[in-house]
């Protein structure tokens, strides 16, 4: 009994060979999209991460400059500041201004004065007095209630009173005099911190203030 064995020919050992590399092929296309496609998710991952973190900072430092404008605001409604500079300064540093920014109840940033340097001067902490002048009488309003104080008394030693001189022809003139008050002209920087977050942020205020002139020659050497 004979049995038959058929060997494979050569076209097909060469279409079975053929048919592996196809699929090989295919398998290392499959991995390079893949790579890509991971590498493409991991940029997005990425930037979406980099925005996220870009708005937070923003909104970290928008928060931190109302605080610092609020704190401002505070300083601004007394005179402390330019009657007792240094002692204020002492006193809002050693008790920081603590606002309550996103109304949660928890006071989230400490505002206080940091030590700068203005035109040049040596770094000082607290309202820095950049000059001053004297008000002159004919520049003020005897009806306006804000220069009413500003004429003086008999017990000041500037009366605002007009002071008598000789003219050339031997006459008496009475000349305008100084008040007793003087324009002052302020630079009030703060420093806001937020210990959660660690942003600190530096707000520089200009402001004017009208006061004695013997508070403006003491806070403005």
């Amino acid at each position: 009994m004979f049995g038959l064995v058929l060997c494979p020919t050569a076209s097909a050992v060469r279409r079975g060979a053929t048919a592996r590399a196809q699929r090989g092929i295919t398998l290392f296309v499959a991995l390079i999209f893949l790579l890509i496609f991971a590498v493409m998710a991991a940029a997005a991952l990425n930037s979406t991460l980099t925005s996220g973190q870009a708005i937070g900072n923003m909104q970290w430092r928008n928060e931190s400059i109302a605080a610092a404008n609020d704190a401002i605001d505070q300083v601004l409604s007394s005179t402390d500041f330019v009657t007792n500079t240094k002692n204020f300064t002492a006193q809002v540093n050693a008790t920081p201004y603590r606002v309550d920014i996103n109304g949660d109840g928890v006071n989230d940033i400490a505002v206080t004065f940091p030590a700068v340097s203005i035109e040049g001067g040596p770094a000082v902490a607290g309202p820095q007095c950049l000059r001053y002048s004297s008000v002159p009488l004919m520049k003020l309003n005897p009806t306006a209630p804000n220069d009413i104080g500003c004429f003086g008394s008999s017990a000041a030693t500037n009366s605002g009173l007009g002071s008598a001189a000789a003219t050339g022809t031997g006459t008496n003139a009475l000349t305008a005099g100084q008040s007793i008050c003087a324009n002052t002209e302020w630079v009030v920087p703060v420093r806001a911190a937020d210990a959660v977050t660690n942003t600190s942020v530096d707000v520089m205020q200009g402001v004017g203030v009208r006061v004695f002139i013997s508070d403006a020659m003491n806070s403005c050497e």
